[in-house]
């Protein structure tokens, strides 16, 4: 019998966890991916599972100077999560608080540095910690009615 406690337990966090990524892309498909405005298109998406009182950050490629529209979207489960966009020189873009909504607003960058996204979650208050799903993605305009079809661009 012990011989089994240990493979049942791996299979047990591979399912939990395959389970978690799966709920957290429809999470993204619905919050994010369903707000996009007519006439723009996705840059770059990420989202992750994170518990209550966690944080986490992520690098975010800047391909030129401009205006880059950033959406935050986070689960209620992780109470009010507040979150930091800096450059990777230091220069701070915004900062603010969202509680299980979607944040989407402009950065105007120079180009010369990626974006750094670090976000953290409430504190959990008792011993039960909440997971949730936190999603960003940057957009941008299409540049013709094709720009996802990779057969049509040269």
């Amino acid at each position: 019998m012990n011989n089994l406690i240990l493979p049942l337990l791996t299979l047990a966090s591979i399912l939990s966890a395959s389970t978690a990524d799966a709920q957290c892309r429809r999470f993204t498909r619905h919050r994010v991916i369903s707000a996009l405005d007519q006439g723009m298109v996705l840059d770059q998406i990420t989202a992750g599972t994170m518990g209550r009182g966690e944080s986490a950050a992520t690098l975010l490629s800047v391909n030129g100077p401009g205006v880059l529209d950033l959406v935050i979207s986070t689960h209620p489960d992780l109470g009010e999560v507040t979150y930091t966009v800096v450059d990777t020189q230091g220069k701070k873009y915004r900062d603010g608080q969202i509680r299980g909504q979607l944040e989407r607003f402009p950065v105007e960058t120079d180009g010369n540095s990626d974006l750094i996204v670090h976000i953290q979650s409430e504190k959990s208050s008792n011993a039960y910690v909440p997971l949730g799903c936190v999603a960003l993605a940057t957009t941008r305009p299409a540049q013709s009615k094709n720009d996802m079809d990779i057969l049509t661009e040269y």
